[in-house]
């Protein structure tokens, strides 16, 4: 991700001009809850979370994508700009939350995909070594 990074040029003041499109906004506004029926965090306007694994991160991450599609963006710069503030954004709501998060950009040469998923002492989604997924480049925000 850091030579994706350095190739769009994304700095701090460019991120602060970024503006996110009405959409996106969205998700930011609504807020995020903790849902009793799955425990499991999740995005207000979720109305159906599915669980597709035995374990809690697995189904947050997996509910919680939110695709920033470069083609109806417009270029990979701005998709990752539009991406990064999202996810800060998701950030700024999480830490009012007394759990640690993570929060996850990922880019397929196609998609920037955001996630989130509240960090679980027994359980795992990423490996440590962020280098070695050879498939895309992936950008992490704890909380």
């Amino acid at each position: 991700m850091m030579s994706l990074l350095n190739k769009c040029d994304i700095d701090y003041k460019s991120l602060q001009d970024t503006v996110l499109p009405l959409w996106l906004n969205k998700y930011i506004e609504i807020g995020i809850e903790k849902r009793e029926d799955v425990n499991c965090y999740t995005y207000k306007n979720i109305k159906k979370f599915e669980l597709f694994y035995p374990d809690y991160i697995g189904n947050e991450f997996s509910n919680n994508k939110v695709v920033v599609d470069v083609d109806k963006v417009g270029n990979v710069a701005k998709s990752l700009g539009i991406s990064l503030k999202f996810a800060f954004k998701i950030a700024g709501l999480l830490v009012k939350i007394p759990q640690n998060f993570n929060i996850v950009i990922s880019y397929d040469n196609m998609d920037f995909i955001v996630s989130f998923y509240c960090k679980r002492k027994y359980e795992e989604w990423l490996i440590d070594d962020l280098d070695s997924y050879m498939d895309e480049a992936i950008f992490v925000i704890t909380t």
